[in-house]
């Protein structure tokens, strides 16, 4: 039987709910990944009660993240820095997709409220969209949703429930937002980056927050210069903080002067002839919210992992027993 979608709202619905925290009110999607669906864990059977509820959480989103990077087209999705996390890009990745896709409504339910799909944004080696597909759990007092499998767009159940496939989630509203304009005035939060986060910056500049003003105002210039030669170098991005505010960006800041980037400026546009620096993150935060728009094509910003949201940080240890679907 075929069941329709609920609606889908454009981007312009999306911007006009406003929320207090990082975007509109959401149909009511737990917007934390794992608190919105319960992801068994489908591996080796240990004895019963030999293994502790947190364990298996690991082992079963471990499991979850593994069959994703095996369907989906080869990427570097491990760190070159040490961390307990398996593939710790996916990891963020998917977390921040799916608090995206709830952002905008875009967790599709069948009409019968039996099942719910989402679109993952990647691809298959064949170029088929990868969704995930969960069903309704059956489990009283636990996460609403049950995880099925990551499929393509070809499968059987997605094709027999949905009459048609959830859409990705939307970051820009339009492809000027893609590129940076460089005649645009640059107006920097110094409070806030040199207040708030002068730990971010280079060791030897944290107790000097002069000298760190000043090697943020050079590097600036610098990347600016650059920028109007190769607007690549300024990379779009999707900061969950600012929400709705239209085109955002990473800029490179090479405070050392030795030809490499430490910090990368988070930038979004304020009306139309100006843009604001908001606040400096470190270059593992920046890949993150960089992948979240599209694959990073740069020099200056390689796959690295961020820590994942507070939200999310703990294995759940209150996860209910897997049902079988």
């Amino acid at each position: 039987m075929v069941h329709s979608m609920i609606h889908v709202p454009t981007p312009a619905d999306v911007a006009r709910r406003q929320s207090p925290e990082i975007g509109p009110v959401t149909e009511g999607h737990a917007e934390a990944l794992r608190t919105f669906a319960f992801f068994p864990y489908r591996g080796p059977k240990n004895a019963p009660g030999s293994v502790e509820p947190a364990e298996l959480g690991r082992r079963a989103w471990e499991e979850t993240l593994s069959a994703l990077a095996s369907l989906a087209e080869p990427e570097e999705w491990t760190d070159s820095n040490p961390t307990v996390r398996p593939l710790p890009i996916l990891d963020s990745f998917l977390r921040y997709t799916h608090r995206r896709l709830v952002m905008e409504d875009k967790i599709a339910v069948t009409a019968d409220g039996e099942y719910a799909a989402s679109n993952t944004g990647l691809l298959t080696p064949h170029a088929e969209e990868i969704f995930g597909l969960y069903q309704r759990n059956q489990h009283e007092n636990a996460q609403h949703w049950f995880f099925v499998g990551w499929v393509a767009e070809s499968n059987r159940d997605l094709l027999r429930n949905f009459d048609e496939p959830p859409q990705m989630a939307e970051y820009v509203t339009s492809a000027s937002e893609l590129v940076y304009d460089w005649r645009r005035e640059l107006k920097l939060a110094y409070d806030h980056i040199l207040g708030d986060n002068i730990d971010r910056f280079p060791p030897e500049m944290v107790k000097q927050p002069l000298r760190a003003r000043q090697a943020l105002d050079s590097a600036i210039n610098l990347t600016l210069r650059r920028v109007r030669r190769n607007h690549k170098l300024v990379i779009p991005q999707w900061y969950p903080k600012l929400g709705e505010a239209g085109a955002q960006f990473l800029m490179p800041l090479d405070l050392t002067g030795d030809g490499t980037a430490d910090l990368a400026l988070v930038v979004s546009a304020v009306g139309d002839r100006a843009y604001r620096g908001h606040t400096v993150l470190t270059l593992d935060m920046a890949y993150t919210n960089a992948r979240l728009v599209a694959r990073p094509d740069s020099d200056w910003l390689a796959p690295s992992a961020a820590p994942i949201p507070a939200i999310d940080e703990a294995f759940d240890v209150d996860e209910a027993r897997p049902v079988e679907v």
